[in-house]
């Protein structure tokens, strides 16, 4: 009887023994199977950001193509080649990528830091149905380059004979068209309306009607709807009377900057990339075109288009 018990429980013994055996195979399965997992997960994580990277580069690279290809087409010495500058899209396939390429002249736009007054003011009216919210607008962008001419007058200036002359002011009231959509009291729903209609860039505040947009040539004071077309789309001496009595909103001058604007979209791909810069062409003889500025990239749908 002794004997059968201690038989028993060896068997128990035995039992028990197995089964923390099994318990630890288990476990040590199931560590092994989650490392595993952990890795391929790792592994298709660094691939996809690995691919990722790959493919944002690539476009950056083709957004820095298509910038090349307005720089060329504005200098272009031939003049049916050359683009004006009055924001036409021009579409290209290079590298099997469809590129879409607009170049605005700066004169083609409303400069909110040289525009004249009434210039400013009256092409403000035009998006506003609010007159007082457009002449609010207006006395604050006033107000700020006031503050601006004022800091510059009480800058000490450096001289010297050497150094050239800087095609843009160095003391301006806004270095950026969204400096002014950040301001304090500036309607974000009007700004909105405006902001493709304005620069920092220009050369002196004046509009070059060759480029510039309709509703820019409408704010233009002393000009009425025939006269717009005479300016948009007549000789100069058939337009010389407009020119005339609207003399000092109006520049022949092209450039020197332009605001080139450059989006990518790959075949099959349902997002496009697109990027804006600021360009200066014909003040370095050593570069057909200087960079002003660059705007981040982004990423957009394609059917917005």
């Amino acid at each position: 009887m002794e004997q059968r018990t201690k038989c028993a429980g060896r068997e128990l013994q035995q039992h028990g023994e197995a089964g923390f055996v099994m318990l630890v195979v288990l476990w040590v399965l199931t560590a092994a199977t989650i490392l595993v997992v952990s890795f391929n997960a790792a592994v298709r994580s660094s691939a996809a950001s690995a691919t990722a990277e790959v493919d944002w580069t690539v476009s950056e690279a083709l957004l820095d193509a298509g910038l090349e290809v307005a720089a060329a087409h504005l200098v272009d010495l031939n003049e049916k080649q050359r683009w004006p500058g009055d924001g036409t899209p021009h579409a290209i396939t290079f590298a099997g990528v469809k590129l879409v390429i607009t170049a605005t002249d700066s004169n083609a736009l409303i400069d909110v830091n040289q525009a004249d007054e009434k210039l400013l003011r009256s092409f403000l009216r035009k998006f506003s149905s609010a007159p007082a919210e457009a002449d609010r607008l207006g006395s604050l962008i006033m107000e700020a380059r006031e503050a601006a001419v004022n800091t510059n007058s009480q800058t000490p200036s450096k001289t010297n004979d050497n150094a050239s002359q800087d095609t843009f002011r160095a003391h301006m009231a806004f270095a950026d068209v969204w400096q002014l959509g950040r301001t304090r009291g500036v309607p974000e729903g009007l700004f909105k309306r405006i902001e493709p209609y304005l620069t920092v860039y220009s050369a002196e505040g004046t509009i070059n009607p060759a480029t510039a947009a309709e509703k820019v040539l409408e704010a233009i004071p002393n000009v009425n709807r025939a006269d717009l077309v005479k300016l948009k789309y007549s000789s100069r001496d058939a337009s010389n009377d407009v020119l005339d009595k609207a003399r000092s909103y109006l520049t022949e001058q092209r450039g020197p900057a332009f605001i080139v604007k450059v989006s990518a979209q790959r075949t099959g791909n349902s997002h496009r990339v697109e990027r804006t810069f600021a360009i200066v062409t014909g003040i370095d003889t050593a570069a057909p075109y200087r960079l002003l500025a660059k705007w981040p990239t982004v990423s957009a749908s394609a059917e917005k288009m």
